[in-house]
C-alpha cells in the first residue's frame, strides 16, 4: 500500500479547493497515508516540483489533481522516474479517468491511489512536447482557444456552447496531412494516442495508452453541414470511416503525422490551446508509471 504522496494542484485551473480533492485528501488521511500539498503557481512549477518530488525518493507517488492539461504538465515530469502517478480527475472532461476506467469519486480514487495497479503507458510527441491522450489541428483547437475558462469553471460543459456554434459557422480549414509518409487533405485532424476524447466519446477505438501506436483520424468534410454531421455521429457513437461527396472521415493507425496549411491553423494538446500549425506528431518512446483502478498484480501492466 501507498502511503507518501506529493500532491500538485494548479490554481489556473480552479481546483486547488475542489470538493473531489478535499475528500481524497480526508479519506487517504483516514487510512494513515501522508500527502504534502503544493499550489503550483504556473505550468512551469508544476513541472518542476513534481520532478523534485521524483528525485527526492521520498514519495510513494505524485499526485496531479486537476483537468488534463494538468496531468499532462506532471506526466511530462516523471518521464524517466520509477514514481507513479496518480490523479484526482477535477476537469470539465476527464479524459484520462474515462481512459483507465476511474469513477470521478473519493470512493473510486482513494483506494486506487493506496492499492491500484502501475500501468506502464506509452507518452507521445507533438512537436517534441509529450503528451498522453490526443493533439488536434482545426476545429476542436478553434473551440479551445474561444472559450471562456472563467465561464467553464462556473457552468461546465455549458461553456462550449458558444465556442462550438462559432467554429462551426466559420468556413472548414484546409490542412495537407502525411501519414507515415502517405499525403492525404482533411480540414479537421485528431491524432490519438487514447481510445477516449472529450471524455466518455470513443473516437479511436483501436488506440489505448498502454500500447504504443498512434490513429490519426481525418474529417474530410468540405462543407460545414457535413462537419455538423460528422460532430453529431461522435456523441452518439456511430462515427465510423466513410466516404460521402461532401467529404468522409478517414482513421488510420500510424507512427507519424506531420500536419501543415497554408495559413496557421489553431492546435490543441490534451485539450489545451497549443499554438499553430505546423504540427508534428510522432509515437515516440517516453513512458510514464500510472496508477489504475484494480488491485496490484505485481505485473506493473495490468489488463485493459
Amino acid at each position: 500500500m501507498r502511503r507518501r504522496f506529493f500532491l500538485i494542484a494548479n490554481p489556473a485551473a480552479g481546483v486547488a479547493g475542489a470538493p473531489l480533492v478535499e475528500d481524497v485528501v480526508r479519506a487517504l488521511e483516514r487510512q494513515g497515508a501522508s500527502l504534502t500539498r503544493t499550489i503550483a503557481a504556473d505550468i512551469v512549477a508544476v513541472r518542476r516540483a513534481a520532478r523534485m518530488a521524483a528525485d527526492s525518493g521520498t514519495y510513494d507517488a505524485v499526485i496531479a489533481a486537476g483537468g488534463d492539461g494538468t496531468i499532462r504538465h506532471v506526466a511530462a515530469a516523471l518521464i524517466g522516474t520509477e514514481t507513479p502517478l496518480g490523479i484526482i480527475p477535477v476537469g470539465t472532461g476527464n479524459v484520462l479517468a474515462h481512459e483507465i476506467g476511474l469513477a470521478a469519486t473519493a470512493g473510486a480514487v482513494a483506494p486506487m491511489l493506496l492499492d491500484g495497479a502501475i500501468a506502464t503507458v506509452a507518452c507521445a510527441l507533438a512537436n517534441a512536447e509529450p503528451f498522453l491522450l490526443m493533439v488536434g489541428a482545426g476545429f476542436d483547437a478553434r473551440v479551445l482557444g474561444a472559450l471562456d475558462q472563467r465561464l467553464k469553471s462556473r457552468v461546465g460543459k455549458m461553456a462550449y456552447a458558444g465556442p462550438l456554434l462559432g467554429a462551426l459557422i466559420r468556413p472548414v480549414d484546409t490542412l495537407s496531412v502525411t501519414v507515415d509518409g502517405h499525403r492525404h487533405a482533411a480540414s479537421w485532424v485528431v491524432v490519438a494516442n487514447a481510445r477516449h476524447y472529450g471524455g466518455r466519446f470513443v473516437l479511436a477505438p483501436r488506440a489505448g495508452i498502454q500500447q504504443r501506436g498512434l490513429e490519426a483520424i481525418l474529417f474530410k468534410a468540405r462543407t460545414r453541414a457535413v462537419l455538423a454531421g460528422q460532430l453529431m455521429s461522435l456523441a452518439s457513437g456511430r462515427l465510423r470511416p466513410h466516404a460521402t461527396q461532401g467529404g468522409g472521415v478517414e482513421m488510420l493507425p500510424c507512427s507519424h503525422v506531420s500536419i501543415a496549411a497554408h495559413e496557421p491553423v489553431p492546435t490543441q494538446i490534451d485539450g489545451d490551446v497549443f499554438g499553430t500549425t505546423p504540427l508534428e506528431v510522432d509515437a515516440g518512446t517516453a513512458e510514464v508509471r500510472l496508477i489504475v483502478p484494480g488491485a496490484a498484480t505485481g505485473s506493473g501492466n495490468p489488463g485493459r
